[in-house]
């Protein structure tokens, strides 16, 4: 923090000079995505490895670090035969009498043959792996679905009130609230290891996998809440096309106080109330040189135990916020998501498990096959819904 601390100040005091030479401006401009660097560091990308050479990269990089610790027991019937991920894997491999039982096997007709549930304690630790990883999931209203279908009420408008004279008739203003049908859309993903990787492995392999696919679907939840289109082929749309959003535009050829102010007050006291901040880091890196009226810089450091904040709003830095907008825009979208983004898991993680399964290669028009290639394949799939309740206690700022 220190540091952090020490190179803000040095920023500062470049900002503040009037030297209108390019070495100073590039001083700055490297101050602040060191900065921001620092703050914020980058989210490793929503791309799982498709490759052997890619899962042992991946899997070096992983037995090296502080995540790697002995792998805790499992508790259930799988973890009370098998007792961890390794174990369980090469029971599936040799097609262990326990995993063959009517309870545990998943028959699967066409060419990805049978495969093998993976205890229910490996789902606990890709949820809260996925919670960490995304910082939208965080400051969203996560309510888990108890069907694959259901209602929710859906704001329209406020309640009103007015002053009414002595005896005369007492005005009627309900809320009116919609309904929003909340589906359940299927996430998934395939992991394949080597089997050598499985014989050989002196790691953690829940906590290896359960990484691997929580940043995944971590991060394209986190797209699709923020950013999704359903008239590109996405499921659920996001804030950002949801109906209702209300949208700022910039006053001048680049982002200024004025904007950040606009963007905050068009939204209403209630709608702003516990609202945040959400932009991409090259949004945040335009935003840490802004001073408002009074000269002072918008962008607050962080304090003691206080984090980091824009014109006293709190933020989150979002990969998923594009940068290409309109050529070469991004945005800062301000509102409650702690109320009106829903993101409501409908199914906790299920895993398969086959050494038998095979897919089309597009690239060399040829069959991947983990039995021919000695692997094990991993099917991640995990049910959930994304909804915005009410676009209009969201605000949007196009800016560059």
């Amino acid at each position: 923090m220190d540091e952090i601390m020490h190179s803000i100040k040095e920023l500062r005091k470049t900002l503040e000079t009037k030297i209108d030479s390019c070495i100073t401006k590039e001083k700055a401009e490297n101050m602040v995505s060191d900065i921001v660097n620092q703050l914020h560091p980058t989210q490793r990308k929503a791309v799982l490895p498709s490759t052997t050479e890619e899962v042992l990269e991946r899997f070096a990089q992983f037995s090296k670090s502080g995540k790697n610790t002995p792998e805790k027991a499992w508790t259930s019937d799988y973890g009370r035969k098998f007792g961890s991920m390794k174990n369980f894997l090469l029971a599936a491999k040799d097609r262990h009498h326990f995993v063959q039982d009517g309870k545990s096997v998943l028959s699967e007709a066409g060419s990805a043959g049978g495969g093998y549930l993976v205890p229910t304690e490996f789902s606990s630790v890709v949820a809260r792996i996925m919670n960490d990883v995304s910082p939208i999931m965080q400051i969203a209203n996560v309510i888990p679905m108890g069907s694959w279908k259901r209602q929710v009420p859906k704001q329209i408008s406020n309640l009103s009130v007015g002053w009414v004279a002595e005896n005369s008739a007492r005005g009627v203003s309900n809320p009116a609230f919609g309904q929003i049908e909340q589906v359940a859309k299927v996430l998934a993903t395939v992991v394949k290891c080597t089997d050598e990787l499985i014989r050989d492995s002196a790691i953690n392999l829940t906590e290896f996998l359960s990484e691997l696919v929580a940043e995944a679907m971590a991060l394209e939840i986190e797209r699709v809440a923020l950013m999704g289109d359903t008239t590109a082929g996405d499921p659920f749309k996001g804030i950002y096309h949801s109906a209702g959003l209300q949208s700022v535009d910039m006053g001048g050829s680049a982002i200024s106080f004025d904007d950040i102010a606009n963007l905050i007050f068009k939204l209403n006291d209630a709608n702003a109330k516990d609202s945040v901040l959400v932009l991409s880091r090259t949004g945040l890196s335009k935003l840490l040189k802004l001073k408002d009226a009074n000269g002072n810089y918008i962008w607050t450091p962080p304090s003691g135990n206080s984090p980091a904040t824009i014109w006293n709003t709190p933020y989150v830095v979002s990969s998923q916020i594009p940068n290409d907008i309109d050529g070469d825009k991004t945005i800062a979208l301000f509102g409650r998501f702690n109320r009106h983004l829903l993101i409501s898991p409908r199914q906790e993680m299920v895993v398969k498990v086959s050494q038998d399964a095979s897919s089309w290669n597009a690239g060399t028009e040829s069959a991947d096959s983990a039995f021919m290639l000695d692997q094990t394949w991993l099917r991640f799939t995990q049910a959930v819904s994304i909804d915005v309740t009410f676009g209009e206690a969201f605000s949007c700022l196009k800016f560059k």
